[in-house]
């Protein structure tokens, strides 16, 4: 299941770079979205992930929220 996993990775993931990952997460303030009823998407860069080998496997919050 895990080679499943990191092929999907490498076709659907956007984070996925030559098997490492970038490292980017997606937030939305779901309090501002509720007040506004639109909330701007706030991106970063996790420096624990960027430029590490891929987890999908071990388990990526990124993955599972996006691509699964």
């Amino acid at each position: 299941m895990s080679t499943k996993l990191k092929r999907k990775a490498q076709l659907q993931c956007p984070n996925w770079y030559l098997g490492n990952c970038i490292g980017c997460d997606i937030y939305i303030d779901k309090k501002y979205l509720k007040r506004n009823n639109w909330a701007p998407v706030l991106l970063s860069i996790d420096s624990k992930k960027s430029d590490k080998p891929c987890i999908v496997e071990k388990g990526c919050d990124y993955f599972n929220k996006f691509i699964k």
